[in-house]
């Protein structure tokens, strides 16, 4: 057995808790149209940094640091989980009080528990035991499948995918766990741990994807920022035609002078009400009406346009220059969205152009 196996587990879990810690500083600081959903996934990664800081506490001899709120943030990772997927789930995305009762069940379970002696030796059974009620309550969650999220109309599938893999993690989560326990009845020490080797190996490299797709801003993380737009729009009342054709000229003129299809991480519907100082759901149905598309479209066409400019009129650069400069930051978005428009992808729209202009030479 490696003499340096606890080194290695430590540092490990360090580096897990520094990418949960960035996937939850980004999760909970970028601006969505419905940030519930996102904001718990982030309490989420803070609550995985915490228990892989004080694995690596552990392993060093500093127990007594964390002996309080290992367990306790250890019993509301459930229950964090399964409400960020009802939340989802809803076509409204909220948080009900109603939610609250899960993480109250979580704390209150584990203060009976650490307060009476006997019942102590019970919290870790308790943490896998919420583990496997509340991975059995999303899968049950999960059975109706993707119509479930219709209301996220184009990013139900993503959305699908994503929510499944996290299925899967839990589940994976819930095995090592056991594998670990298992190990440690039978007299192996928690430092000497196999099973806690295989575990902090394969939630790094988990980590490390899932971090690299958040930076990429991928179609599996990507709904999140765009989730409920369009349920709100369409519940949005009509206005009147003149103040609808008013409010859609002074968006189009704001959209060209700031370039706001162009923005790096984009830009909501209530940042863009806010520029125009008017509430969201009167800009959201002034473009409804007028252009007879959602905000989000909208904004997405006028990024193919750019971009089919720039497939015409800049052959030097590659198709990926071309995708950031006109605004898309996913290549899948970007192709799915030029190919809604255009019928075709950009490869075969500068490929049909250039024999155009070939052919008319002649």
């Amino acid at each position: 057995m490696m003499t340096n196996m606890p080194s290695i587990v430590s540092h490990l879990q360090i580096a897990n808790a520094v990418l949960c810690l960035l996937l939850a500083a980004q999760l909970l600081a970028m601006t969505a149209m419905r940030p519930i959903p996102k904001r718990l996934l982030g309490l989420n990664c803070l609550l995985y940094a915490h228990q892989s800081i004080a694995l690596a506490a552990i392993l060093n001899g500093h127990s007594a640091v964390f002996a309080f709120t290992r367990p306790l943030f250890a019993m509301l990772l459930g229950p964090c989980l399964y409400v960020y997927f009802l939340c989802v789930r809803r076509q409204d995305s909220r948080f009900l009080k109603s939610d609250l009762w899960h993480f109250g069940l979580g704390a209150t379970i584990f203060i009976l528990l650490s307060q009476a002696k006997p019942l102590r030796a019970f919290i870790d059974v308790a943490i896998l035991t919420s583990f496997i009620v509340y991975t059995t309550l999303i899968a049950a969650q999960m059975r109706s499948g993707q119509q479930a999220l219709a209301h996220l109309g184009g990013y139900a599938t993503p959305a699908y995918r994503w929510l499944m893999s996290l299925m899967l993690l839990a589940l994976v989560n819930i095995l090592l766990e056991i594998a670990v326990n298992l190990e440690m009845q039978t007299g192996v020490a928690l430092r000497d741990s196999i099973s806690l080797l295989v575990a902090s190996i394969a939630f790094f490299s988990i980590n490390t994807s899932i971090m690299l797709a958040a930076l990429k801003r991928s179609d599996w993380l990507e709904w999140m920022y765009q989730l409920g737009e369009q349920t709100l729009q369409v519940a949005a009342p009509t206005i009147a035609p003149d103040v609808a054709q008013a409010l859609f000229q002074r968006w189009e003129g704001l959209v060209k002078t700031e370039q706001l299809h162009k923005r790096e991480f984009g830009i909501t519907l209530p940042q863009a009400a806010k520029k125009l100082q008017v509430p969201a759901r009167q800009l959201s149905n002034a473009i409804n009406q007028i252009y007879g598309k959602s905000f989000s479209v909208y904004l997405n066409d006028q990024r193919i346009r750019e971009a089919q400019r720039l497939l015409i009129e800049a052959p030097e650069m590659t198709v990926i220059e071309i995708m950031q400069e006109s605004g898309f930051s996913s290549k899948s978005n970007f192709n799915k969205e030029f190919l809604r428009v255009t019928g075709l992808s950009p490869s075969g729209f500068r490929e049909a152009n250039l024999s155009q202009a070939s052919n008319s030479t002649y």
